[in-house]
């Protein structure tokens, strides 16, 4: 059965997505702990198990029942300055972080939000370990919102601030190890209302239009497991499925996919579509994890008093939408749509701006292209992490500005400057030191005399001054020399 040969509108597919952003905050959103992720060697381990409660109806969860039963026991690796005793939950927590709530409502608002006047910190039952309280704490910061999406508006019930979960690190014997370090980043989480009378490709297209929206804050973490989709799926004559883990945006669609086939077999087969959770594989095939959760495992958080937004309103500033600045990277800086789908992939996307207003003597497309493709192919040939900051890639285009260096030698210097190197050190290794006019006319004169063939004498006198020049100028200076 293929997806392609469904018709959607036909089956009632019904789809709801949860996307989830780390937001680029120094400190943790309940402590001031730091969110870098940049420590590797735990400095100690901390044993827990952790039970159920029964709510004030004397009810208890049944996703955290079926937690409970699975009988683990859980280990907690505490790093250096990136986890405290509000981590292991021995700290009552603090005010949350404020920029977080500034970046939180920032989203909110570009996405129409409906702002609520007090916001409530809440505590979402968790037991499967990956929080030390039992509980996730997590507030909506907005409802009842929208977007456009080919001319219709996408319903978006609410955004909430969180704090993230930790991260497993292994399973083994049933005892399970978790990285403390991650807990308590600051996590928006946005969550659509019912998507129907879309195919699932263009239920993909809906979660990228959602990734710029809250880009444009500047503040969405890229690296991997920083962004997180969970994708609520359902059929006619079905029930709904939560798909939990899809951690890349491309793989919604056959994610979306893979779930229809499924309920379509299960219903030809007589069987009965159970309401749970599932995880998401990467050929986007999933499998069963626990029952769906309920409803009733929301608590007030009785040690944050709630926050009046009005105040943070009246200065809050709303950044310009990531696709209003597409259209002006292509009429303000001339840059070809698929070179604006290659910085988007970047970290630099936004920086992009910064440094073609900074170096108005380079063409915004060599910026853009040094930052896409030149970057990438270091990484990809030298097998290399990007590690230069922003303060070594402005050195860098400073540069390039002035013709110390050139835009031919960018791989090999901006090599030497990801080791470490200044850009003069990586200019003086490399024998780059730019030539003077009269040096490039000796060049010139001297191949002139060695080959007669001009197509030849031009390869052999650009290769002599390759990332020494200004081609453009050392090609005049050919034309002019006859």
């Amino acid at each position: 059965m293929r997806g392609l040969s469904m018709n959607y509108k036909e089956l009632g597919l019904r789809v709801g997505l949860e996307i989830h952003f780390q937001l680029d905050i120094d400190k943790k959103l309940f402590c001031n702990c730091s969110s870098a992720l940049k420590e590797k060697e735990p400095i100690a381990i901390v044993k827990r198990k952790l039970h159920p409660v029964a709510s004030e109806l004397g009810e208890i969860d049944v996703a955290a029942q079926f937690e409970y039963l699975r009988d683990r026991t859980f280990f907690y690796e505490v790093f250096k300055n990136e986890s405290c005793l509000v981590e292991l939950d021995e700290e009552p927590p603090h005010n949350p972080n404020e920029e977080a709530l500034k970046v939180a409502l920032q989203i909110a608002k570009l996405f129409n939000c409906r702002i609520p006047e007090q916001i409530f910190v809440m505590r979402k039952t968790v037991i499967d370990g990956s929080n030390t309280s039992g509980f996730q704490r997590t507030m909506i910061i907005g409802f009842d919102g929208y977007f456009e999406f080919k001319g219709k508006k996408i319903p978006i019930t609410q955004i909430c601030l969180e704090e993230d979960a930790a991260a497993i690190d292994k399973e083994e014997n049933g005892n399970v190890y978790y990285k403390l370090n991650r807990l308590g980043i600051p996590l928006v989480e946005i969550d659509t209302g019912v998507i129907e009378g879309f195919e699932p490709k263009e239920i993909e297209e809906i979660a990228y239009q959602i990734f710029l929206i809250a880009s444009s804050t500047r503040k969405i973490r890229r690296q991997i497991g920083a962004i997180r989709q969970d994708v609520n799926v359902s059929i006619s004559g079905g029930e709904r499925v939560e798909i939990k883990g899809v951690q890349k945006l491309s793989l919604i669609s056959k994610v979306i996919e893979k779930e229809v086939e499924r309920q379509l077999e299960l219903i030809k087969r007589g069987e009965k579509i159970k309401k749970e959770t599932r995880a998401a594989k990467e050929d986007g095939t999933t499998e069963f994890m626990r029952p769906l959760p309920g409803a009733e495992r929301m608590y007030p958080e009785t040690d944050i008093k709630p926050i009046k937004t009005e105040d943070i309103l009246k200065n809050l500033e709303i950044p310009e939408l990531l696709n209003k600045r597409i259209e002006r990277y292509e009429k303000e800086y001339k840059l070809s749509k698929s070179l604006i789908e290659s910085l988007l992939k970047t970290d630099y996307f936004f920086f992009f701006e910064d440094l073609a207003r900074s170096f108005p003597k380079i063409e915004p497309t060599v910026i853009a292209n040094v930052l896409s493709s030149t970057l990438k192919e270091i990484e990809r040939k030298e097998k290399v992490e990007i590690k230069l900051t922003e303060e070594q890639l402005i050195e860098f285009f400073d540069a390039l500005n002035r013709g110390f260096v050139f835009k031919e030698a960018a791989y090999d210097i901006l090599k030497k400057m990801n080791e470490g190197k200044s850009v003069e050190e990586a200019v003086k290794e490399l024998g780059l030191t730019p030539l003077t006019k009269e040096e490039i006319i000796k060049i010139i004169e001297e191949t002139k005399k060695e080959v007669s063939d001009k197509k030849k004498f031009i390869g052999i006198v650009l290769s002599k001054v390759r990332g020494r020049a200004n081609i453009s100028e050392v090609m005049k200076l050919i034309e002019n020399l006859g």
